[in-house]
């Protein structure tokens, strides 16, 4: 699910995405020019020693006091990882109308600091109001900005721009996600799915951050292209 079907991005999307790879890209670049990751960034300030495996990190979670969306991290014991799975953030969105907060995707995140799965979670998981798939993709991406200088300022940002660029793959996950809470009948949400504690995920997709921005990349030539290209 690394490529984009651009055919079905709305403009605004497009707009965000494109300018969002620049963004992203300056990040990492920055981040690799001192041997670091988006992980070792996110714990600069937290010692190693006596490290507190599944807690959420910040522990009151990392929240834009204007946008009102949020992020936390947490980390898996090494002793539990899988498919070389270091731990992975949590992303949500503020409700417009009511007080809470809507989990919007969690990134999955390997030993490496690189981002490898995307997945949604089902509504005990994280205690999120839980919404339609439609309400918090009319919110996005311009609803999930952070930017607040603790635990890092360059973590919201490359989260925020990780969220711009991947709308069409969250999109995907977050209507799949509707569909396992919908009853057979129609009816959604699904009360015995969401009471389920045996459904962790709901939705979830392998990411190949390279292959997400070569194809962005071929969308920029591609747009550039037709602005040069002659009438007829």
């Amino acid at each position: 699910m690394s490529d984009v079907p651009f055919h079905s991005v709305p403009d605004d999307w497009l707009d965000a995405g494109l300018a969002a790879g620049d963004e992203w890209r300056s990040i990492q670049s920055a981040l690799a020019a001192d041997n670091q990751t988006v992980l070792t960034e996110l714990f600069r300030d937290h010692p190693e020693e006596g490290f507190d495996y599944w807690a959420h990190f910040p522990g009151d979670d990392a929240r834009d006091p204007v946008s009102g969306a949020r992020f936390y991290y947490h980390a898996h014991d090494p002793a539990e990882w899988t498919s070389n799975e270091h731990g992975h953030f949590h992303l949500f969105v503020a409700d417009e109308d009511e007080p809470g907060f809507t989990h919007v995707v969690a990134v999955s995140m390997d030993s490496q600091g690189r981002a490898q799965r995307l997945f949604t979670t089902n509504g005990w998981v994280t205690g999120e109001t839980v919404r339609p798939a439609a309400a918090l993709l009319a919110q996005l991406p311009n609803g999930f900005e952070i930017n607040r200088a603790r635990p890092s300022w360059l973590v919201g940002r490359w989260l925020t721009a990780l969220v711009a660029l991947l709308m069409p793959q969250i999109r995907d996950l977050l209507e799949a996600r509707d569909r396992a809470l919908t009853t057979d009948s129609g009816n959604w949400p699904d009360p015995e799915v969401l009471a389920d504690r045996d459904r962790h995920v709901l939705s979830e997709c392998s990411l190949d951050m390279d292959a997400v921005l070569a194809t962005w990349s071929r969308r920029l030539v591609d747009m550039q292209a037709q602005l040069i290209s002659p009438p007829g």
